[in-house]
């Protein structure tokens, strides 16, 4: 059985995995379970670095769903999400160094230029592919909103992929969604429908939303039982609106039943 020795990275540490090494610089966040920090390579390329431990749970449990979650990353590749560069263990610590992006959406959402209806079609068309991509796969996101959507020189990917959650009925009680993020159906299912990979659709169609509007807009649960963001999304661009407020529907089976038939309306 391993035994996790963290102690919190100082900047300047670096770490070996085989042949590659990766300086850490400083930290980014702190959670429950582990840190992320910003790092650099042997080749001096920017990265981050997410580092997981046991905490009170079994070091093997954490272990097996660390490799598993890493395989799975490196399985569902594709051009718009954030790459795994690596993964390795170390001093009962699990590490994974993912690629560090110029900025995220919502921080050009919030420049004085930004233009949301010459952006929408740029922000959807990524964003949907990658989301076709993760659901071919058979996986949900679950928190897809701008602050997880990264700026890569011209390209745009999707960060933050819970890939441990498989398609189907997602469990309610369990599912982990940011507050402003939950989708009609988990305040009420049994007026609403069932959670599944249409929680990404509703998910993405907030955040095509927000290009719209060029602000990010956070709505209570009250407000999305009620079926605001489709009214707010009618009162846009004629066309655009329609469409997003489709998409937001309340009622899960008045959506789009995938990524790639939203972004057919929206080009159309």
């Amino acid at each position: 059985m391993g035994k996790s020795t963290f102690r919190e990275y100082s900047p300047g540490v670096a770490l070996r995995n085989g042949e590659k090494v990766y300086v850490v610089e400083g930290r980014i966040a702190q959670g429950k379970f582990g840190y992320t920090f910003s790092c650099r390579d042997g080749e001096d390329r920017s990265g981050i670095l997410q580092i997981v431990w046991p905490f009170s749970r079994s070091y093997e449990n954490v272990r097996e769903r660390w490799a598993r979650q890493a395989a799975e990353l490196r399985r569902v590749a594709h051009s718009g999400l954030v790459p795994l560069l690596d993964a390795f263990e170390h001093e009962g610590c699990f590490h994974l160094v993912q690629e560090r992006c110029d900025h995220r959406l919502d921080h050009s959402i919030a420049a004085p230029d930004w233009d949301g209806s010459r952006a929408l079609l740029e922000v959807a068309r990524p964003v949907l592919h990658a989301l076709a991509h993760v659901h071919g796969h058979g996986y949900t996101h679950r928190n897809l909103h701008p602050r997880n959507v990264f700026c890569a020189g011209r390209d745009l990917r999707l960060g933050d992929l819970a890939i441990n959650v498989l398609l189907g009925n997602v469990d309610v009680l369990n599912a982990k969604i940011s507050r402003w993020l939950v989708p009609p159906e988990y305040l009420n299912p049994s007026e609403c429908g069932p959670m599944d990979h249409r929680v990404d659709i509703y998910q993405a169609a907030l955040l095509l939303l927000c290009v719209l509007q060029g602000r990010i807009t956070q709505y209570s649960f009250e407000e999305i039982a009620l079926g605001a963001p489709a009214r707010d999304a009618e009162k846009l661009a004629p066309q655009a609106g329609q469409v997003l407020a489709r998409a937001l529907r309340p009622k899960v089976e008045d959506r789009f039943g995938s990524a790639l038939e939203l972004w057919d309306a929206l080009r159309n």
